[in-house]
């Protein structure tokens, strides 16, 4: 059973419509812990971070907009030395709230918090089923250790918890240890091949992609599991709700159409009202456009590129068109297919 609350239907065309953001991601700080070897994140340190004042008053903002569940994210958004303050403002709010962390820093103190703020869930990164691996990957010595540590104390304590995965050539031996790892502690476990280049445009990243027969394994897997990425794309719909239903600001206060998109900022709400920025922002509408475009070409690209998930913000990173997949994205949809095609 997924734990990750979805609207219906019906809210969801509602809130494209009118252009409601149902999801903000809020990345609290830069720092963190770790030094994850395919990080997105150009830097680990603040230049200008947000004022928890503004922080709690953006709370207020989003709920003016509609918004209806938030993500406190980072960096290591557990690094914020206000996390709990903020997180506290975001139940207070009566928002659903998700907190995207590491997990190496939940102390037995902080389980306790962030048990009795009653998330929707607190997704936690693993990167390998061995601690060489896991370590290799995050560039930091008795990260898993300290990772399952933090996971253990927070399932203790019923916190509803979901462990994410990013499949890379490090690990994509290690589906099986991944999934045992998830199992034994009653976990879902979600598996994703995607990488990204750093957020300043760095490919340095994209050199961890699986390989192909890496990929190969883990659909197969994916497919065997039922979880298979699938979309069904009609002519005339949205490949996703960027630009309309769902935002991202960063540390420093820059507003974006989702986490993804960094081609430019949507403006700045340190200081300028978000529903202004949000409202009036040109980038915004060309953003919730190739939502749009990227959906329609996509319909008539072939069945293996129509049936796979979509990112136009990421498009538009590698390729600088949003319309247009690269060769990575389109090596994923192959092998979704042939792995789709080897069941049937």
């Amino acid at each position: 059973m997924s734990l990750a609350w979805t609207p219906s239907a019906r809210l969801k065309q509602i809130a494209f419509e009118r252009a409601q953001p149902l999801s903000a991601s809020l990345e609290l700080t830069y720092r963190c812990n770790w030094r994850c070897v395919f990080c997105y994140n150009p830097r680990h340190h603040d230049l200008r971070g947000l004022s928890t004042a503004r922080w709690l008053s953006l709370l207020d903002e989003l709920r003016a907009l509609g918004t209806l569940y938030v993500a406190l994210t980072g960096g290591e958004p557990l690094s914020h030395p206000e996390f709990l303050t903020i997180a506290r403002g975001v139940r207070e709010r009566a928002f659903a709230l998700r907190i995207l962390t590491n997990g190496a820093l939940v102390t037995e103190a902080l389980a306790d918090e962030i048990a009795r703020l009653l998330p929707m869930a607190v997704e936690l990164s693993l990167h390998g089923a061995r601690a060489e691996t896991h370590d290799r990957a995050t560039a930091t010595p008795g990260s898993f250790a300290a990772m399952l540590r933090g996971l253990d104390r927070l399932r203790e304590r019923g916190v509803p918890l979901v462990l994410k995965t990013p499949v890379t050539r490090l690990n994509e031996d290690e589906l099986d240890g991944l999934r045992a790892i998830a199992e034994a502690r009653g976990i879902p476990l979600r598996l994703d091949a995607v990488l990204t280049p750093r957020d300043d445009g760095d490919t340095g990243p994209l050199a961890y992609r699986a390989t192909p027969a890496g990929l190969l394994r883990l659909y197969r897997a994916l497919d065997e599991q039922g979880v298979l990425p699938h979309e069904e794309r009609v002519k005339g719909g949205a490949n996703c709700g960027l630009g309309r239903t769902t935002l991202a600001i960063d540390p420093e206060g820059n507003l974006f159409p989702c986490l993804q998109w960094r081609r430019a900022p949507l403006g700045n709400v340190r200081e300028t009202p978000l529903g202004v920025v949000w409202s009036q922002s040109e980038e915004r509408e060309r953003a919730a456009a190739a939502a749009r475009a990227a959906n329609d070409r996509l319909a008539e690209a072939g069945p293996a590129l129509a049936a796979f998930p979509y990112c136009p913000a990421l498009a538009q990173q590698l390729t600088g068109d949003p319309l247009q997949p690269d060769a990575g994205h389109v090596e994923q949809a192959e092998a979704a297919a042939r792995a789709r095609l080897a069941s049937a």
